[in-house]
């Protein structure tokens, strides 16, 4: 991989194997996957995303009811590139845990120290990396 096609290529082969993988480790993997499309753009300045003040919610597939609290953000700061960096700050700091039912992974509870809550399934994290793919560059 060159390194002027490594930020696409990166992004591009991650989305790959997430959509690709049929093993047991799938919530593993799609926590890998989150570190690689939402911490590591950011943390190596590169991919990161552009035009990230015109990102809405339903650009990344997120509803209002996925966002449990927004704690101490206040209303006017509650967009969707906050919610990605709020997002960054839970995946880069393990503030994840799991909800299960009957045994099985059903969904990612995301914190973060100000006071962010969201809770998303893990087809809808699967949605929302392959959307947030178009913003990255």
């Amino acid at each position: 991989m060159e390194q002027k096609n490594l930020e696409k290529e990166f992004v591009e082969r991650t989305l790959h194997i997430l959509q690709n993988y049929e093993g047991p480790y799938g919530v593993t993997l799609l926590i890998n996957c989150l570190l690689g499309m939402i911490v590591l753009p950011k943390e190596k300045d590169f991919n990161h995303i552009s035009g990230s003040e015109n990102i809405h919610f339903n650009d990344l597939g997120i509803e209002d009811g996925d966002i449990k609290s927004w704690g101490k953000i206040e209303e006017e700061g509650r967009t969707a590139a906050r919610f990605i960096r709020s997002m960054r700050n839970s995946i880069a700091h393990i503030r994840i845990e799991s909800i299960s039912n009957e045994g099985e992974i059903e969904s990612l509870l995301f914190t973060d120290k100000s006071g962010f809550e969201a809770v998303l399934s893990i087809e809808k994290i699967k949605q929302m990396l392959t959307k947030l793919k178009e913003f990255l560059r």
